[in-house]
C-alpha cells in the first residue's frame, strides 16, 4: 500500500517531531507499505523517508521545479517525481496513494490535510486519513474541528473521515485494517 505522509519541512523543529517522524517512517517501512512525500530532505519530510530508506522501505518523493531550482536536495535512495508546482504535486501525491497521515507543519500541510479530508467527506476518494498527534499538537485543531460540527457549520463529523492517533505503529496498523 501507498501511504501519503504530510509534514513540515521546517529544519528549525524540536527532536519531539522529528523522532515521530522517523518512527513512522520505520512503521511503513516494516509493514512492507511505500511512503510517499514531499520529496526534500528537510524537517520532518526528510526525517520520515530517511528513516523508512534506511529500513529498507521503498519510498517515492515528489519534488517541483521551482523548489527544486532554489537548490533543495532530496532524500537519498528515493525514487523521485519531478512536477511543474505545489498544486501538480499534491494531486500527484493524492494519485498514487491510498492512505494519508498528517503530522504537525505548516501552511502547505495544513493545505494537503484539509484537501484530501474534504475529498474523502465528499466521496471523491476512499482513503483512510489520520492525524500524528505529536505533543498535542493537534488538540486544538481537533477542538476547532469538533465545535464546527456541533454548532451545524460542518453536515458531517469529520472524524467519520479522519482517526487521531500519538503512536506510528497503532497508526500503520490501523490504516491496514480500515483498507
Amino acid at each position: 500500500m501507498n501511504i501519503c505522509v504530510f509534514c513540515s519541512s521546517s529544519n528549525n523543529l524540536d527532536d519531539i517531531y522529528l523522532d515521530a517522524a522517523a518512527a513512522l517512517g520505520r512503521a511503513i517501512a516494516r509493514h512492507g507499505h511505500t511512503l510517499v512525500f514531499g520529496g526534500y530532505d528537510m524537517g520532518l519530510m526528510g526525517a520520515s523517508a530517511r528513516a523508512a530508506v534506511e529500513a529498507g522501505g521503498r519510498v517515492i518523493g515528489i519534488t517541483t521545479e521551482g523548489l527544486s531550482a532554489k537548490g533543495r536536495a532530496v532524500v537519498a535512495g528515493i525514487e523521485e517525481e519531478c512536477t511543474t508546482d505545489l498544486s501538480a504535486r499534491k494531486k500527484r501525491m493524492v494519485e498514487l496513494s491510498d492512505a494519508f497521515v498528517t503530522l504537525p507543519g505548516g501552511l502547505g500541510t495544513f493545505d494537503e490535510f484539509f484537501s484530501v479530508i474534504s475529498r474523502v467527506k465528499a466521496g471523491e476518494l476512499n482513503a483512510p486519513s489520520a492525524l500524528l498527534d505529536v505533543d498535542g499538537f493537534f488538540k486544538p485543531l481537533a477542538a476547532l474541528l469538533d465545535d464546527a460540527y456541533a454548532r451545524g457549520l460542518n453536515s458531517s463529523n469529520w472524524r467519520a473521515a479522519c482517526e487521531i492517533f500519538d503512536d506510528a505503529e497503532a497508526l500503520v496498523a490501523w490504516i491496514e485494517n480500515a483498507r
